[in-house]
This record gives structure tokens, C-alpha cells and sequence, in this order.
């Protein structure tokens, strides 16, 4: 699959996804060259947001407690993947969807690249567009768990998809939710 072909992923259930499903790349590749190259986008974000923007409206706040902060964040990304997969494979199959960890992996791979190249908004120093951006990528994420229940879990009716959906989706939110509260040690210390 092609990078220029990333907008098919969003916007159709199986045109874009059939083809990262073919690519047939295992759980262990794709967290090497997916998960760990994008999920390295937010702490370095967070190590740059903390020197501009953290400097400014928390001048207290040391550079050691932004990279101590940048680091954990990383650590708890990185296990959060895992960890959504499981709960995706959990979910899937509570709702009768015969769904092997690989699937599972493949989707809670791919959905958080929106919410983690919406990181890259701190550059902007402006909270009413980082908190925007946040928005859209939460919203991106949510569209490919969608997109993705129906095709890469196999599931044949849209209304048990968006149920999948929402259920990933709620479970999303608090990982991600405990996830911008670990950003932010540095700011509540």
C-alpha cells in the first residue's frame, strides 16, 4: 500500500484496507515500522511544545520534568497499542465477530496515526488550533476504527461495526485521556 493511498483508509471500507491487509505484514513489523516511528511524533512534540509553549505559561517547569514527561509518554504509547489490540479483539468477539489478535493488531496500529500526527499542531504555539487539530485527529481515528471494524474484523453489518466503534472508541478515549494527563506531569507538579 502507498502512502498517496492513506485517504482511501478513511473513506471506504474495503478499497484502502484491503489493501494494508494484503501487505501481510506481521504484528511484529508493523509495530516496528508503524507504531514506533509514529508514536515517536508526541513526546518529541511534548519535549519541543515544553521548551516554546511550557517555557512561556509554565516557566517554573523544568526542561529534565518535559523530557522525564516525554519519556513516560512514549513508554505508555507504546504499550497502549498492545493493550488495544487485546480490547479490540475482546470487544470483537463479545459481539460474535470470530477476530484473531493479527486483525486486532492491524486496526489498533493503524487508528491512533491521526491523533499522533495531530501532535505536530504544537508547533503552532496556539491552543485554540492545537486543541482543534486534537479534535480532528480524535475524529480521524474514531472514522478508521469504523472503517476498519467492517473490514480488516470482516464485519458485514454496518450497525454492529459502529457498535464495535463505539465500544473501541469509548475505551480509546480513556486510554488517550490518561495519555494527555501523562503529558502533562510536568505542568501539575
Amino acid at each position: 500500500m502507498s502512502i498517496l493511498q492513506i485517504h482511501k483508509l478513511f473513506v471506504s471500507s474495503h478499497e484502502g484496507w484491503d489493501a494494508f491487509a494484503r501487505m501481510q505484514a506481521s504484528s511484529l513489523k508493523l509495530f516496528v515500522f508503524l507504531v514506533v516511528p509514529f508514536s515517536l511524533i508526541p513526546p518529541l512534540m511534548l519535549e519541543y511544545a515544553g521548551h516554546h509553549i511550557g517555557a512561556v505559561m509554565l516557566p517554573d517547569t523544568s526542561a529534565q520534568a518535559w523530557r522525564t514527561a516525554a519519556l513516560f509518554f512514549l513508554i505508555a504509547e507504546l504499550i497502549t497499542v498492545p493493550l488495544m489490540a487485546w480490547a479490540i479483539k475482546s470487544v470483537a468477539n463479545s459481539k460474535g465477530v470470530a477476530c484473531d489478535y493479527h486483525d486486532a493488531f492491524m486496526l489498533a496500529a493503524v487508528a491512533p496515526v491521526p491523533l499522533w500526527l495531530s501532535s505536530l499542531a504544537l508547533f503552532s504555539g496556539q491552543i485554540a488550533l492545537i486543541v482543534a487539530i486534537a479534535l480532528l485527529g480524535l475524529a480521524a481515528s474514531v472514522t478508521l476504527i469504523f472503517r476498519g471494524a467492517e473490514s480488516i474484523l470482516k464485519v458485514e453489518e454496518g450497525l454492529e461495526a459502529f457498535d464495535i466503534a463505539y465500544v473501541v472508541t469509548a475505551l480509546g478515549l480513556i486510554a488517550w485521556a490518561l495519555l494527555v494527563m501523562l503529558g502533562l506531569i510536568p505542568a501539575l507538579a
